[in-house]
């Protein structure tokens, strides 16, 4: 299954929604019948329905179909992410607000945190993302951390406000993300980072680490992200590897 192919169909899918194509009430075609109009596969085409079933467009009734709900999604953001490419659509389709830049030395705190190097000097791009399709509370605020030797990106970042960082560096020194390293856990909001995501302080958060990564396993760059519980849905899938038989 293509991943960035099941996000044009989704886009498609809430672009029809959201001008009066697909109605509110109305059924969405068959499965089948999208499978030909879009030409792709079942998979794809269910991954896509799942994406409009997490944002609250639609619903999915056995032997009814899936029923339009809402012409535009609730307040939360849900994303399958499976590869870098998907990474860069999804921050496409957001603005990045750039808060503060920050230039310092990596302590043991935050060399071991974001697996950089100790006494190694960074800087510190800190944002808040919105969705610029709608228009929402903010989505979420991020900082991105990169060797000083990169800062000439700055700039660029304050240009492209919807091109990853970690892109733009891809840019700046011809080389290539292979891996990206991801850790997510549960979080509570800090009074400082509600107020800014326009949240309830002390309430639950989604918190991701992503290291970016070169083929030789060097460290391009790092991005830890808050979310607000209610404005981000997570989708991985897991597929069983069979063994040759």
């Amino acid at each position: 299954m293509n991943p960035t192919r099941y996000s044009t169909v989704a886009k498609d899918l809430m672009d029809g929604i959201a001008n009066g194509r697909y109605p509110v009430g109305s059924l969405l075609p068959t499965e089948f019948e999208l499978c030909d109009l879009y030409d792709v596969s079942r998979h794809t085409v269910r991954a896509a329905i799942n994406q409009l079933l997490d944002q609250g467009l639609v619903s999915r009734r056995k032997r009814v179909g899936t029923r339009v709900e809402a012409s535009s999604p609730r307040g939360g953001y849900s994303q399958s992410l499976a590869s870098v490419a998907d990474l860069a659509h999804l921050a496409e389709t957001q603005q990045r607000e750039i808060q503060d830049v920050r230039h310092f030395v990596a302590d043991l705190s935050e060399a071991a945190r974001l697996g950089l190097v100790p006494g190694e000097h960074y800087f510190c791009v800190s944002s808040i993302r919105v969705d610029r399709l709608h228009n929402a509370a903010p989505l979420c605020w991020i900082d991105v951390y990169a060797q000083r030797d990169y800062a000439e990106v700055i700039e660029r970042a304050r240009e492209h406000p919807d091109q990853l960082i970690a892109g733009l560096i891809e840019q700046h020194v011809g080389r290539s993300i292979a891996v990206v390293d991801q850790q997510v856990r549960a979080v509570l909001l800090t009074a400082e980072l509600a107020k800014a995501l326009k949240a309830e302080a002390g309430s639950p958060g989604l918190k991701i680490i992503r290291q970016y990564r070169e083929e030789n396993g060097d460290l391009m760059a790092v991005s830890e992200t808050v979310h607000p519980d209610d404005r981000f849905t997570l989708v991985t899938q897991m597929r069983r590897v069979r063994s040759p038989s």
